[in-house]
């Protein structure tokens, strides 16, 4: 026999046997536990984390649809920009074309 049966009585094999399998499934027992309420605890943050998530693209969603009412685009703001100059260029030729009428008939200082 090797030395470790001969240090144990037989009348204590048995029982230091039982201790060491309890002792052994109390551990596990333990560390299963912990595991579960681990992972009950990391499912909760996912969940925060998910609805976190939801949150800004729902954010995200309203502020492109919000975005053609309160900014506008540089092609098109350049476009109008244009478009307002052609204008105020024929309204100036129309008041100026206008002046020098009102200065030939009479109405004006010619200096």
């Amino acid at each position: 026999m090797d030395g470790a049966a001969q240090a144990l009585p037989p009348s204590l094999l048995f029982p230091a046997l039982l201790i060491l399998i309890s002792i052994l499934s109390a551990a596990v027992g333990i560390i299963g536990y912990f595991l579960k309420d681990i992972k009950v605890m990391q499912k909760e943050k996912d969940d925060k984390q998910d609805k976190a998530i939801q949150d800004v693209k729902d954010e995200l969603a309203d502020f492109k649809a919000q975005m053609p009412h309160v900014y506008v685009m540089r092609d098109d703001y350049v476009r109008e920009i244009s478009s307002l100059n052609l204008k105020m260029d024929r309204v100036i030729r129309e008041v100026s074309g206008l002046a020098k009428i009102f200065r030939k008939t009479g109405g004006g200082d010619d200096e």
